[in-house]
């Protein structure tokens, strides 16, 4: 697996909707998003022409990626949100521009298609930190998510992972801005639930397990055990 460049205070990330244009849906959410990115990491966003369309073409999403690794002034990919049709393009992206260009991208649910894409490619990617999701929690951004952001994005080095002091698991419609000033209610967190009692080391691979039936069902190139054993992070 490729070792990742990390990122600086002022570099350009690009934000896209590879699956749902969520974007265009939800602009207030979009916006606030994009200004949690700017004054809590001090990093700014490039926009692509599918970003905040609705009903873009899997054509004009699947050269939105293709565009942002290509650019060398883009240091990291975000994207918006999840959806439920990468399954249909992702598998016929051409791989020079990504295997040539590796950079950070972040994303989760429905992204889980285009992260095995670049798993496959030796490029490894995280799994979270969407921009409706994360960049624009209601009220404010949690600080372990912060914490763990800003780790992944400037940081070099491994760092564990602790389990979150609370959580949620209860959201706000996003049609309705006044909201956005508004916090959710948490709920203290027990940590870690473990099965078994052995300890066990390697590369991981998976994500959203509907994503990943997906995989199954359509017969998407997927790495076998074998491969994903032998991954190795370079250094």
């Amino acid at each position: 697996m490729k070792a990742l460049s990390k990122l600086k205070p002022g570099d350009k990330v690009a934000v896209l909707s590879p699956s749902f244009g969520a974007a265009g849906t939800w602009p207030h959410v979009y916006q606030l998003g994009l200004q949690r990115l700017r004054e809590v990491f001090k990093l700014s966003h490039v926009a692509f022409p599918a970003t905040t369309k609705i009903g873009a073409s899997t054509a004009e999403r699947a050269q939105d990626l293709i565009s942002a690794f290509l650019d060398p002034e883009i240091k990291a990919v975000i994207a918006t949100l999840g959806g439920n049709d990468q399954v249909t393009y992702i598998k016929n992206l051409p791989s020079e521009p990504f295997k040539n260009n590796p950079k950070p991208f972040f994303g989760f649910s429905d992204n889980i298609h285009f992260a095995n894409f670049l798993w496959l490619h030796d490029i490894p990617c995280y799994y979270g930190g969407a921009l409706l999701t994360q960049y624009a929690m209601q009220g404010q951004m949690d600080a372990y998510t912060v914490e763990y952001l800003k780790y992944a994005l400037f940081a070099h080095g491994e760092k564990e992972l602790k389990p979150s002091p609370v959580f949620n698991d209860i959201g706000f419609d996003w049609s309705d801005a006044s909201k956005l000033q508004t916090s959710r209610t948490y709920e203290p967190n027990e940590g870690w639930i473990w099965d078994g009692e052995q300890s066990a080391a390697g590369i991981s691979w998976g994500g959203c397990l509907e994503s990943i039936d997906e995989m199954l069902r359509h017969q998407t190139r997927m790495p076998s055990l074998a491969c994903i054993s032998h991954k190795q992070i370079s250094r």
